[in-house]
């Protein structure tokens, strides 16, 4: 193979190629025959063959940035990039890139017709998107340019780099070639912003739906024509670059160098003018979507719809057809993933929440006893929105290390959700910031604005997530202290399921907790009363001041004392009730219970409630009314094997009993395991006599 004798390559005179290359040379005819041809090469890969083109788009500015300092310096996560993902066929994206960058190169040592060369390029990039045809053709042409590049740069300062440049038989004196390499840097810079126009029109949401169809045919043309001159002009380089590799000393500064680089000027020329126009038809599109794309969505969610897929479509998957990340598979999916499933769309900043709360949310949702079964009917997706308009490189850390760790499908590339959807999520689902889950049934309708309340409190059994199901859920909850500690920690559970007395109790005052502690010591020591006490601290405690409380009450050896991290939970889960009982009307009947609940751990610096197992009857104490009771103890402690613990509790603490008979009757359902073993007269507190009474339910006739 001989090199190239760069005179005899291009045959034309400067001038001529100038006027070759006039942007207003082709004729509009022309350019409809042109792109009539480019068309029938493309050939889309029925499998769905994708490639990342942005990502590697933005390895190949990086790499220029080593090459030329007009490109901006590189992210560290691009110098460490290695692997891109090309999905839809088998083998790796280099062989892809070599492959196009032997078609690119062999051309250089034969004399051909630029033109056919070019669409013979266009044939075997013919599987891709029009973005990946570009990106690749670039990556192909600068991984080469970036090899001449590299041993330049070490020649002088490292033996490898010398002897391989010896191999080569590379000339000594390139670096005296500044006006060739110049030409060829400004060309890489016009191809790199012509392929960054393609990108932002291919990832234009809605084109078929938003754009008039003259902005949509006035666009694609002029897209067409640029790539086709962007690859042209990588056919057209790639002679000098090869040749820069075999040149002989007395070559590098012959006319013929001075003629090829005056030639890529004039490509640099052809490009800059596509590009302006290619540009200004991009901002009209722009135009159109802002203005549609808003009123689109809002409609979108006021009609019916069979299944999920054309909101989800909408709101996450109209600039890319793999649009979730499951790092649990290391995959990448299409919204056909999520189709007949209920979708939590779980919407948060970037760093999501607190630890504790991510682990819950985990043990809640993936680790809960119900997920093996129902799990396949629903799936969470993280939409992480930061709170400025642009994302910085702490929220795209954040962001790739939770969804790399998290068991559940995130947005892939949530920087380039559109703004329109953003603002819908802020608007019309009332997004402040603190995370919410908008849930979507199968057929794509909002049945609840915010579940996470619910998903705090119960998990996967709140399936499908329904405003409606909340509702069912507060119906038929009637285990108060299994709703405080539901999946804080085994050990409670297993207190609550046993039917142990329990009271909980927080106070921010070490002294007050060391007599409530010296206290109960004596009751369960002399007096025989078991009751397990559990400190859980209080609202919105610095975890210096809990550090400082959990050492010096642990000495004591009476209570039970949860880490900050389950005290945080149990407060999460106390707020969690506060909101959902203030959400629901259904919930009033329960809220006779949980109010006073909320007061007592909200309003009061000490506290503590005391209830049985899964009983709903419990006592709630606060401040003055807490050391009430301690001071009362050997009062009410001689009479709990007669009255029980509560009611011996409630004699000491309320009014004198009425010495007047009182024949009140109250009808309580029987339910198994939760019979109390006394029951109190609500109106004169006195121990009641039971009776059963037997109910018939059956609504048929005799007749029937």
């Amino acid at each position: 193979m001989r090199p190239l004798d760069l005179s005899t390559f291009f045959t034309s005179s400067p001038m001529s190629l100038l006027q070759q290359f006039d942007p207003c040379s082709l004729s509009s005819i022309e350019d409809d025959l042109l792109i009539k041809k480019i068309l029938q090469t493309h050939d889309p890969d029925p499998d769905g063959r994708e490639l990342d083109s942005s990502q590697l788009l933005l390895v190949i500015e990086s790499t220029m940035h080593f090459i030329s300092p007009k490109f901006s310096y590189p992210r560290s996560d691009c110098i460490n990039s290695w692997n891109f993902e090309v999905f839809g066929f088998e083998g790796k994206l280099g062989y892809t890139v070599n492959k196009i960058s032997h078609r690119i190169l062999c051309k250089c040592y034969e004399d051909g017709d630029l033109h056919a060369e070019t669409m013979m390029l266009f044939e075997t990039l013919g599987p891709f998107k029009w973005d990946a045809k570009v990106v690749l053709t670039l990556a192909a042409l600068v991984s080469k340019y970036g090899e001449l590049w590299l041993i330049m740069q070490l020649v002088h300062h490292n033996s490898l780099a010398a002897l391989t440049a010896a191999l080569k038989q590379m000339p000594r004196e390139l670096n005296t070639l500044n006006i060739q390499f110049k030409a060829l840097n400004l060309l890489f810079d016009t191809m790199i912003e012509a392929a960054n126009l393609v990108l932002e029109f291919e990832g234009l949401p809605l084109q078929q739906q938003l754009l008039d169809d003259e902005a949509i045919v006035v666009t694609k043309s002029k897209m067409y024509i640029t790539i086709y001159w962007i690859l042209r002009s990588s056919i057209s380089c790639a002679p000098l670059i090869a040749d820069f590799r075999t040149m002989k000393d007395n070559q590098v500064h012959s006319n013929s160098t001075t003629i090829a680089a005056w030639t890529v000027f004039s490509l640099v020329y052809k490009l800059s003018g596509l590009c302006n126009d290619l540009r200004e038809k991009l901002h009209m599109c722009h135009m159109q979507i802002e203005r549609r794309f808003p009123e689109k969505i809002r409609h979108l969610f006021e009609l019916s719809h069979c299944h999920n897929q054309e909101v989800l479509h909408v709101l996450f998957s109209s600039t890319n057809d793999l649009p979730l990340k499951d790092s649990s598979r290391e995959k990448y999916f299409g919204i056909q993933e999520l189709e007949n499933k209920v979708v939590i769309l779980l919407i948060s900043k970037p760093e999501l929440m607190a630890v504790e709360k991510i682990f819950y949310l985990v043990h809640q949702m993936h680790d809960h006893p119900l997920h093996k079964k129902i799990g396949a009917s629903y799936a969470i997706l993280w939409v992480p929105i930061p709170s400025s308009h642009t994302w910085n490189l702490t929220d795209e850390m954040n962001f790739k290390f939770l969804s790399n760790s998290l068991p559940w499908f995130s947005i892939r590339c949530p920087w380039l959700l559109h703004s329109a959807v953003i603002n819908f999520i802020r608007k019309e689902w009332s997004y402040k910031e603190e995370p919410i889950m908008v849930v979507l049934s199968t057929d794509g309708v909002v049945t609840n604005l915010n579940a996470i309340d619910m998903v705090w409190l119960w998990g996967a059994k709140a399936f499908p997530f329904s405003a409606s199901r909340e509702k069912e859920l507060w119906e038929q909850e009637n285990k108060i202290f299994q709703l405080l500690i539901d999946g804080i920690d085994p050990f409670l559970t297993n207190l609550v399921d046993e039917g142990k007395h329990i009271c909980f109790y927080g106070s921010d005052k070490i002294s007050w907790i060391r007599d409530f502690n010296n206290t109960l010591q004596k009751i369960k020591n002399s007096m025989g009363i078991q009751l397990e006490a559990i400190y859980v601290g209080y609202r919105n405690p610095l975890n210096k001041d809990v550090g400082n409380i959990l050492d010096i009450s642990m000495e004591e050896n009476s209570s039970i004392f949860l880490s900050t991290a389950k005290m945080k939970l149990f407060w999460l889960r106390l707020e969690s009730i506060k909101n959902s009982v203030a959400r629901l009307d259904q919930a009033a009947h329960y809220n006779s219970i949980i109010q006073p609940l909320l007061d007592a751990c909200e309003t009061s610096t000490d506290w503590m409630i005391i209830g049985k197992g899964s009983s709903t009857d419990i006592i709630i104490l606060k401040g003055r009314q807490v050391q009430e009771c301690l001071n009362l103890v050997p009062e009410w402690a001689q009479k709990v094997a007669k009255l029980g613990l509560f009611g011996a509790i409630r004699c000491a603490m309320e009014s004198p009993l009425p010495v007047k008979p009182c024949y009140h009757n109250e009808i309580l359902q029987s339910e198994e395991g939760l019979t109390e073993e006394f029951v109190f007269c609500s109106r004169c507190k006195r121990p009641v006599e039971k009776f059963v009474v037997y109910q018939c339910n059956v609504t048929e006739s005799a007749e029937e």
